[in-house]
C-alpha cells in the first residue's frame, strides 16, 4: 500500500507525471507477489485455504499473515520465510521508474530515502503488524481532517478504507488530496449513514464506467454495463467496509455504532457542515470517497 502514497510523494515533488505514476503502479502489480500466491507456490497453503482467509477478511480487519498463523495453516517461521521473499511495493515502484528511465537511480534513491525518513519506515513495514500504525501516521499527515467532528476516528476510518480497497478492489490506485465539497453531486452516488457517538455519512461517487470497473473487481465478474449487479456490488462493498469499521470501533473504543442501509443517489449532505471528498484514481477511472459530518 505504501507505493500509492510514495507515488503521490513523487507527484508533489514534481519528479513524475500522473501518467508515469499510473503506468508504474500497474507494472508493480504485475511483479509484486502477494503472500497468498507465494504460500500456494511453495506448498504451504491450498487455493481453498487462501480463499477461506479472504472470506474471513470480509468480516475481520486482519492481515493475511495474521490469519494464516491464527488458523494454524503456517507457523511464524514459515511465514517469515515467505515474507523474506516479498519485496516492498514502494521499493518496487522505485525500481520500475528507474528501469523505465522516468527517474535516475540517484533521484529515486534520494526521494525514497526522504519518504522513508519522513514516515519512519523500514524494510518490513508493509509486511508486519506495524502496517496499520504506520498508515495511521501517514494518513494523518497526508490528509487534513481536523474539520470533522471526530478526526482521530476519521483517520481510523480512512486507514481501514485503504486496507479494504487494497484487499477487495486492487492495489493499483493513486490517492489525491482531499477537498471540501460545497455543491451537490451530479453523477452516480452510493451512500450509507453511520449512526451513534460517531455519526457520519459515507459515500462514493463516480462515472458509471468507473463503477463498472470497481464492481467487476469486487465481485470478480466481468460486468459490461451499469446494471443492478453493479449497483448491488458497490452497495455491498460500502456496507462491508462500514460494517468492519463499526466492529473495529466497538472493539477498540467501546463505541457502539449502527448502520443504515446503503442507498443509491440519495446523498443529500448538509453543506453548512464539513463534507470531505477524497479522490482515488484507478486504471478504470477515479472514484470519489466522501466522509461528512451529520
Amino acid at each position: 500500500m505504501f507505493s500509492q502514497f510514495f507515488g503521490n510523494f513523487l507527484l508533489n515533488q514534481k519528479l513524475i507525471t500522473p501518467e508515469q505514476l499510473a503506468n508504474g503502479i500497474q507494472e508493480v502489480q504485475k511483479i509484486h507477489k502477494k503472500i497468498g500466491e507465494l504460500a500456494v507456490r511453495y506448498g504451504y497453503l491450498t487455493e481453498e485455504q487462501v480463499e477461506q482467509i479472504h472470506i474471513t477478511q470480509t468480516t475481520q480487519d486482519k492481515l493475511f499473515g495474521e490469519l494464516v498463523v491464527e488458523y494454524g495453516y503456517m507457523n511464524e517461521m514459515e511465514l517469515e520465510k515467505l515474507l523474506s521473499l516479498q519485496h516492498n511495493d514502494y521499493e518496487l515502484l522505485c525500481k520500475v521508474l528507474i528501469d523505465n528511465k522516468v527517474l535516475t537511480k540517484t533521484d529515486c534513491t534520494h526521494a525514497l530515502n526522504d519518504f522513508k525518513s519522513k514516515y519512519k519506515l523500514n524494510d518490513l513495514d508493509t509486511l508486519t503488524l506495524l502496517q496499520t500504525t504506520k498508515i495511521n501516521i501517514l494518513i494523518n499527515d497526508f490528509y487534513d481532517l481536523t474539520q470533522l467532528d471526530n478526526a482521530p476516528v476519521s483517520v481510523k476510518y480512512l486507514t481501514l478504507l485503504f486496507n479494504n480497497i487494497t484487499r477487495f478492489i486492487g492495489n493499483d490506485f493513486t490517492p489525491y488530496r482531499e477537498f471540501i465539497m460545497t455543491e451537490p453531486i451530479t453523477t452516480k452516488c452510493f451512500s450509507q449513514n453511520i449512526i451513534g457517538p460517531f455519526s457520519a455519512c459515507s459515500a462514493v461517487y463516480a462515472s458509471e464506467e468507473t463503477f463498472i470497473g470497481m464492481a467487476s473487481r469486487y465481485a470478480q465478474e466481468n460486468f459490461t454495463e451499469f446494471d443492478e449487479y453493479v449497483q448491488a456490488s458497490i452497495c455491498d462493498f460500502l456496507n462491508l467496509h462500514n460494517g468492519i469499521f463499526t466492529v473495529n470501533i466497538s472493539n477498540e473504543m467501546q463505541m457502539e455504532l449502527m448502520l443504515e442501509p446503503p442507498l443509491e443517489d440519495a446523498f443529500n449532505p448538509d453543506f453548512s457542515k464539513t463534507v470531505y471528498c477524497l479522490p482515488i484514481s484507478f486504471p478504470f477511472g477515479t472514484a470519489h470517497f466522501i466522509i461528512a459530518n451529520v
